[in-house]
C-alpha cells in the first residue's frame, strides 16, 4: 500500500464502523494462531515472527514498517514496500492509513512480523479502490514493524511535544525529588545556532528534578520525568514552558519564542525515604545488580565518609579501614543504621540524616572533625559486604520466640530512653516474628502469646503518647480479642477513645474494667475525668444551642426566668473533644 493510497482511503476508513476493543492478551504472542484485534472479528492478526521486549507503539508515534498487501479472495499482490525497498512511515492513530492498520500495528512489538486480515469496513469499504482493490474486499497485509519514534504531548496541553531519538535502558524514570544529570542543545525554533549547549565533552548539568537545571525552563523538568537513563529526546517547547513573554535577551532568545531542545538523560540518582517520617533519605549514586539487603542483626562492612553540611569530613573509612558494625544494635547513629538496611551489596549511596536521627543536641566527637549540636549530616558510603542474621522463616519455633523476646526487651529499653519510634519498630518486629504460632508446641505457644500481648499493650502506650488514638485502639483490640476483660487493655483503650472524643464508649470500657477490678485506682481516676469532661461538654453545647435559638421577649415564664439561662440541655450526653490522656506506663513483662 503506497503512501498515496493510504491517504486516499483515510476518510472512508474513518467513516466505517467497527469495534476498537483490544485483543485477548492471553494469546497475543502465540505464533501462527489467528487472534481477533477487534471483538467483531473485523481485524485479525497471525504472528509469524515474535517481536522484542514488551513495548508497543502508541497513538501519535511515528512508525516504520515493511508490508506486502494481497487480496484474501485469490492471494494476488496489489502493493509491496519490499518490492520498492522503501519502508513505509506514518503516524499511528491519526487516520493516515486504513483503520485496520491503525489498530493492528498498535498491537505489535518491535521486530514483530504478522499477517493482518482486514475486512472491508476496516480497509477500503464497499467502494474498494479500483482498479487494484475490488469493492467489499477483505485484504491481507504481511507487516513487519521495524521500529517507531515516540512522539508525545507530555505536558498534556501541547506545551511540550517530545520525540524519542534514542531509546533508554531499563524501566526507571525520575521523580521530582530525584537527582538527574543531563546534556542538551537548545535553540530558538528555526535557528541554526544553539543559544545554550552542554555537550559530550562537558560535565553534565546535574540537578534535582523539581528544581530544574541551568537551562532554566520548565520543559526540562517535565521532560526528564518521562525519560529513562540513556534516552535522547527532541523537544518542541512553547513559550509558557520556555522563557515566556520576557524571553532571554542575553542569550538571544526573543519574547514568546518557541524552542527546540535535544535532551539526553545521562544518569538518574533515585531518592527514597529511609524512615517513615521521610526525615532520613537515601540517594543512590551507583546501582547494584544484587537484590538482597541487610536485615536487622546483619554484620555490614562500609567504605566511605561522613560529612557536615558545609562539606567538612568528620569520619572516613577507606580500604583496609572499613567501618564494620551490626545493624539494629545502636553501634552507629540511627539514620545510618536504617539507611544501610535499604542498600544492596556494591551499591553506593548518600544517606542524609537530620539531627534527631544523627547526633542530636549532644553533637559528636568525630575522628577528623567535631559534629556540632543540632547538625544534619550526610554519609557517602558503599556497602562492601553484609552477612545477614537468620530470617524468621529460617528459625525453629523456639528460636522465633527467643528472637521476639529479645526484640521486645530492646523496645522496652528504647521506650525508657524516650526513643519511641525505635521502640515501636522493635515491638512490631517482635509481633511479626511470632505472628503464626498455631503449630507451636503448647509451652512455646504460651510464651509466644504472652510476648505478643505484652508488645500490643506497649504499642498502645506508645501510640497514646503520640496521640495516635486509632493505632492505640487497634493494639488494645488485639489483646481484648483473646481476653475481653483484660483490665490494662480496657484502661488504655478507654484513654484512646476519650482522646478521640468517644466519651460514651470510653465510659463503657471503664465500667467493664471496674467490674473486673473494683479497686483499680487508675480506672477510678479516669472515670472521674470522663464525668467531668461530659459535664463540661454538655454545658458548652447548651450555651451554643441557647445562642442558636433565641426567642422574642415575652411575659416571664419559668423557662425564661433569670437564672435558668436556657440550661435545659445540660444533662444531655454529647460527643466531646476530650482532653489528651496522660501517657500510659509501658508494660515490660
Amino acid at each position: 500500500m503506497s503512501q498515496e493510497e493510504a491517504q486516499e482511503v483515510t476518510s472512508p476508513a474513518l467513516d466505517m464502523g467497527g469495534d476498537d476493543d483490544a485483543m485477548d492478551d492471553d494469546f497475543t504472542d502465540q505464533l501462527n494462531k489467528e487472534i481477533n484485534i477487534t471483538s467483531d472479528g473485523g481485524v485479525k492478526k497471525t504472528i509469524l515472527v515474535k517481536g522484542e521486549g514488551w513495548e508497543k507503539p502508541e497513538t501519535g508515534d511515528i512508525v516504520r514498517v515493511h508490508y506486502v498487501g494481497t487480496l484474501a479472495s485469490d492471494g494476488s499482490k496489489f502493493d509491496s514496500s519490499r518490492d520498492r525497498d522503501d519502508p513505509f512511515t506514518f503516524t499511528l492513530g491519526q487516520g493516515q492509513v486504513i483503520k485496520g492498520w491503525d489498530l493492528g500495528v498498535a498491537s505489535m512489538k518491535k521486530g514483530e512480523k504478522a499477517v493482518l486480515a482486514c475486512s472491508a469496513p476496516y480497509a477500503y469499504g464497499e467502494s474498494g479502490s479500483p482498479p487494484k482493490i475490488p469493492p467489499g474486499a477483505t485484504l491481507h497485509f504481511e507487516v513487519e514493524l521495524l521500529g517507531w519514534q515516540s512522539v508525545k504531548d507530555i505536558a498534556g496541553d501541547g506545551g511540550v511535544i517530545k520525540s524519542v531519538v534514542a531509546e533508554g535502558e531499563g524501566w526507571a524514570k525520575p521523580d521530582d525529588r530525584d537527582e538527574v544529570a543531563v546534556r542538551y542543545t537548545a535553540r530558538v525554533q528555526g535557528a541554526d545556532a544553539p543559544f545554550a549547549q552542554v555537550g559530550e565533552g562537558d560535565a553534565p548539568d546535574t540537578f534535582t528534578v523539581s528544581q530544574g537545571g541551568r537551562l532554566g525552563i520548565k520543559a526540562v523538568s517535565v521532560a526528564v520525568k518521562s525519560m529513562k537513563k540513556g534516552e535522547v529526546a527532541r523537544l518542541v517547547v512553547k513559550p509558557e514552558y520556555g522563557y515566556g513573554e520576557a524571553g532571554r535577551p542575553e542569550a538571544g532568545v526573543p519574547p514568546n519564542a518557541t524552542l527546540e531542545v535535544e535532551l539526553a538523560l545521562a544518569h538518574i540518582s533515585k531518592v527514597e525515604d529511609v524512615t517513615d517520617d521521610g526525615a532520613v533519605t537515601k540517594k543512590t549514586v551507583a546501582e547494584s545488580s544484587e537484590w538482597k539487603r541487610p536485615n536487622e542483626g546483619a554484620k555490614v562492612t562500609l567504605r566511605g565518609r561522613a560529612l557536615l553540611g558545609d562539606g567538612t569530613v568528620f569520619e572516613e573509612w577507606g580500604e583496609g579501614g572499613e567501618l564494620t558494625f551490626t545493624t539494629d544494635e545502636e553501634m552507629v547513629c540511627e539514620g545510618l543504621d536504617q539507611g544501610v538496611m535499604k542498600m544492596k551489596k556494591g551499591e553506593k549511596a548518600v544517606i542524609t540524616v537530620p539531627p534527631q536521627y544523627a547526633y542530636g543536641e549532644a553533637g559528636h566527637a568525630g575522628r577528623l572533625a567535631a559534629v556540632p549540636p543540632g547538625a544534619t549530616v550526610a554519609f557517602e558510603v558503599e556497602l562492601v559486604d553484609h552477612e545477614n542474621a537468620k530470617d524468621s522463616w529460617e528459625m525453629s519455633d523456639a528460636e522465633k520466640v527467643a528472637a521476639a523476646a529479645a526484640k521486645k526487651e530492646k523496645g522496652n529499653a528504647a521506650y525508657k530512653a524516650d526513643k519511641v519510634a525505635r521502640a515501636v519498630r522493635c515491638w512490631d518486629k517482635a509481633v511479626s516474628t511470632i505472628a503464626y504460632d498455631k503449630s507451636y508446641p503448647e509451652d512455646v505457644k504460651a510464651a509466644s502469646r504472652d510476648i505478643r500481648r505484652s508488645c500490643w499493650l506497649n504499642l498502645a502506650a506508645a501510640h497514646l503518647k503520640a496521640g495516635a488514638w486509632k493505632a492505640a485502639i487497634a493494639s488494645c483490640d488485639k489483646v481484648l480479642e483473646g481476653d475481653s476483660h483484660h483490665v490494662k487493655a480496657l484502661y488504655r483503650r478507654a484513654q484512646a477513645l476519650a482522646g478521640q472524643g468517644d466519651l460514651y464508649e470510653a465510659e463503657c470500657d471503664v465500667k467493664k474494667g471496674l467490674a473486673a477490678e473494683p479497686g483499680n485506682a487508675d480506672l477510678k481516676a479516669l472515670a472521674a475525668r470522663l464525668r467531668a469532661q461530659s459535664k463540661e461538654v454538655a454545658k458548652k453545647e447548651a450555651a451554643l444551642y441557647s445562642k442558636m435559638f433565641k426567642f422574642p421577649k415575652a411575659s416571664a415564664t419559668p423557662a425564661a426566668a433569670p437564672g435558668n439561662g436556657g440550661d435545659a440541655a445540660a444533662d444531655q450526653a454529647a460527643a466531646p473533644a476530650a482532653e489528651t490522656p496522660a501517657p500510659a506506663v509501658v508494660e515490660a513483662q
